[in-house]
């Protein structure tokens, strides 16, 4: 029996346009996966860095993976994560610093006009101590204050009135429910710590709402880093 050259024909025509209707088919499942792809990246993204969710936003490094943000408290404010006088000047609408270090104001309290305080809560998860050499915030340093070493947190003073706290630029450590502040840098392993960190005047004057990038420097090759939301606690 002879084959009908036009039949032929319009079944070639057919198969050809199932595989075009199957290769744009394939084209758009592989759009949808790429943006769902794309969209589940984004929320993880943003859940860790730029909400300032809780967890450590850091390398792959066992050693920083071990460092834990537990909280942290960023408000215009008197009372930091239950540390209390420690008067955020509220209403200024931001995180004062190289304004509040000028001439006369140096090291002073936010209520007399001196820079304003982060208090950052990290617990360290770790098997061993580890040893905070310095916490970068927006990539400026600010290195441990050995003044406070063993020595009660006093916020109803200046510092040159026989308060104690951290001079502008510097940073305390003090154990949870406890105001003495730590004796050296070490965290101990399984310690939950408060960081009392008191701007000073290479910080810029930073806007509420706006992020912290904040880095903490624990002697491994890789910080830890995670970024926190400036008028904010979590």
């Amino acid at each position: 029996m002879k084959t009908n050259p036009n039949h032929l024909q319009l079944k070639k025509n057919c198969l050809s346009k199932k595989r075009g209707i199957t290769d744009i088919i394939s084209t758009m499942l592989l759009m949808a996966i790429t943006v769902a792809g794309a969209s589940t990246l984004t929320y993880f993204v943003n859940d860790s860095f730029i909400s300032g969710n809780l967890s450590t936003a850091s390398s792959l490094n066992t050693e920083t993976k071990s460092v834990q943000l537990i909280a942290y408290d960023t408000r215009d404010a008197s009372t930091l994560l239950k540390v209390t006088n420690l008067d955020n000047k509220f209403g200024d609408q931001q995180l004062c610093s190289v304004s509040c270090t000028g001439v006369g104001l140096s090291d002073k309290l936010p209520l007399n006009g001196g820079s304003e305080f982060v208090m950052i809560k990290i617990k360290n998860n770790g098997i061993h101590s580890i040893f905070l050499d310095n916490i970068k915030l927006n990539k400026i340093v600010h290195t441990w204050d050995s003044q406070t070493s063993g020595i009660a947190l006093n916020t109803l003073q200046d510092l040159s009135s026989g308060g104690n706290y951290p001079h502008d630029g510097k940073f305390s450590i003090i154990p949870e429910y406890s105001i003495i502040q730590s004796s050296d840098n070490e965290i101990t392993n399984g310690d939950t710590v408060n960081l009392l960190i008191k701007l000073g005047p290479d910080d810029q004057d930073i806007l509420l709402n706006k992020g912290i990038q904040v880095m903490l420097n624990i002697g491994t090759i890789n910080p830890v880093e995670f970024l926190i939301e400036s008028g904010s606690a979590q």
